[in-house]
Parts: C-alpha cells; sequence; structure tokens
C-alpha cells in the first residue's frame, strides 16, 4: 500500500493542489494530512494574495483518510490542546488579549501574534473540532503513528527546541504504549526528511530511502511555499521504501 503525505500546508491552496495531483499520479491508496492546515503569517510566507483557508480545509476533508491537528488548527478553532504537555490553560483561555497571555506563559508556548485570523466557516470550525490529535493504524501487519509533532507536544503547540536525541525519547515511549514500529510526523517544516532510531538522527533530503523494520521516527516536509523548501512524501508499507518530492 501506497501512502501518501501532507503536512504544513498554512493555507496555501496552490501548493496543497499541486501536492495532492502529485501524490494521484503516484498512485497512493491513501492520502495523510499531519496538520497545520490552516495558519499564515506574513513574515514566512509569500502566498498572501491566494491563501485560502476554507479551500485548504475542504481539499483536506475531500481527499485525506487520515487527518491530524496542529498547533495551528487547534488555535484558529478555540482549542485548547488536549495533550498540552504539562502546560495548564486557564478555561478562559480564548477570551484572554495575547498581552495577558503571554505574561502567563512566559514564553513557553507560541502566542500566534502574527497570525492573520481567517473567515472560517461553521463547518471548517466543526470539522476541524473533529480531528483526533494522533492516529494509531495496523496496515500490513504494522501499528504506525500519526501526529504533528512529538508526545506529549503533540500538536506542537510549545516553544521547545527539539535538537537531541534524548527530546524524543518521551514520544518512542508513546510508540510502544501503541505497539508502534513506525512513527511519521510534520511540524518541522523538514527540507526533505528525517529519521530518528536506535542508529541515530539523520537528514535527507529530497529522495528515497528504504527504512529499516525497526522502531523510528520520521519527520516530513512542508507543502506551505516558504523559507524551507517544500514538498510531499510517499511510504510503500510493502517494500518499506519512504520518497519524498521537492513542489515546484
Amino acid at each position: 500500500m501506497k501512502l501518501g503525505f501532507v503536512s504544513d500546508i498554512h493555507e496555501d491552496v496552490i501548493s496543497l493542489q499541486k501536492a495532492l495531483d502529485l501524490l494521484y499520479r503516484e498512485n497512493c491508496d491513501q492520502i495523510i494530512c499531519l496538520g497545520d492546515i490552516i495558519g499564515f503569517s506574513n513574515p514566512y510566507y509569500p502566498f498572501g494574495e491566494t491563501r485560502d483557508a476554507n479551500a485548504c480545509i475542504e481539499l483536506v476533508r475531500d481527499n485525506c483518510s487520515i487527518v491530524v491537528p496542529g498547533n495551528h488548527d487547534l488555535f484558529l478553532s478555540g482549542q485548547i490542546p488536549r495533550f498540552s504537555a504539562g502546560i495548564n490553560y486557564p478555561e478562559d483561555w480564548f477570551l484572554m488579549e495575547t498581552g495577558k497571555r503571554m505574561n502567563l506563559m512566559k514564553g513557553k508556548i507560541w502566542f500566534y501574534e502574527n497570525e492573520i485570523i481567517p473567515e472560517l466557516e461553521q463547518e471548517n470550525i466543526r470539522y476541524l473540532k473533529s480531528l483526533p490529535e494522533y492516529e494509531v493504524r495496523n496496515i500490513n501487519g504494522y501499528n504506525i503513528l500519526f501526529t504533528h509533532f512529538l508526545y506529549p507536544d503533540i500538536s506542537g503547540s510549545l516553544r521547545k527546541r527539539v535538537d537531541e536525541i534524548c527530546d524524543y525519547r518521551n514520544h518512542f515511549w508513546f510508540m510502544r504504549q501503541n505497539s508502534c514500529i513506525l512513527s511519521f510526523s510534520g511540524h518541522m517544516h523538514r527540507e526533505g526528511f528525517e529519521i530518528i532510531n536506535m542508529m541515530g538522527f539523520k537528514e535527507f533530503g529530497f529522495k528515497k530511502k528504504r527504512l529499516r523494520k525497526t522502531e523510528s521516527f520520521i519527520g516530513l516536509p512542508s507543502v506551505a511555499s516558504g523559507k524551507n523548501k517544500n514538498g510531499v512524501a510517499i511510504f510503500d508499507t510493502e517494500s518499506f521504501e519512504l520518497k519524498t518530492f521537492r513542489l515546484k
């Protein structure tokens, strides 16, 4: 089975359509979205005139069989992360002014101060609120974990750098709790993909590689056109080959 991946779309409907077209041309059996369908800010992305939050949500809803939300999806649909990584959010969190939020959390989380708030249709807000923060699926006899980022910050809401293998320790524990051999995530906007396992931490460009059948975390590229090179990924569950494609 071929699994196609899109992640970190950030309202870039043009790149998302290119991504979906590519995955269908490659005969993917399922397309999976790893979050941040929406969330746009001018300092990071150049497609302000063509961004379309509602169109991106609708394309994901119509084309993706598995969808998990990212930190931007949760914030813009008014949701406090279920997996809050120890952060205690007050009940009136979304009624607070940004300055009060910043003072309360002291830089621990993203505050989205540069975010351009989209006018979301109610149906699309309901859809975002219906999404689980993670999915585990058994595919070809292997349990696979799909998240936006690392447990316990599954949605990627913390302003925490992840630089060392030890930063993945809790996520591997969560994988074991769910009997998962592989875990796929977005959030980091990799230029290609990264693999973290017992062999260490290694980044790859836009290429193909056969994965080991051992407990591994795979970080994938963003669809959104921005400062990082963007792309999509395909994983063949029979050959265990992962391939990333650059979007142009």
